[in-house]
């Protein structure tokens, strides 16, 4: 997640740059916009690339909760069916553990 705060400081710093070198650059008003046309569509294509990016780390996380979910419960029903409905406190820390990985 680092990465892509890292990534969208980036991005943001470098608009804010593009649009202070707008300001200051000498070229006309015709070239100006068309030069901000262009910045504008690099931003929205590096926005979408990092949204799609988010999205997918997303899915993953979300598929990967519900397999360790399914898991603990599997655990959980067979314990209960072995009769050990109540378990001892070291097994309920490794199951905190396992939830963390």
């Amino acid at each position: 997640m680092d990465r892509d705060s890292s990534l969208l400081a980036f991005l943001l710093g470098a608009a804010v740059g593009a649009a202070v070198g707008l300001l200051y650059a000498p070229r006309t008003g015709k070239e100006t916009r068309a030069h901000l046309k262009k910045l504008t569509e690099d931003f929205a294509e590096d926005a979408e690339e990092v949204g799609i990016d988010l999205r997918e780390k997303g899915k993953r996380f979300v598929n990967d909760s519900k397999v360790k979910v399914s898991e603990l419960i599997e655990k959980g029903k067979a314990k209960f069916k072995k009769g050990q409905a109540d378990p001892s406190k070291e097994e309920i820390e490794n199951e905190d553990e396992v939830i963390e990985e």
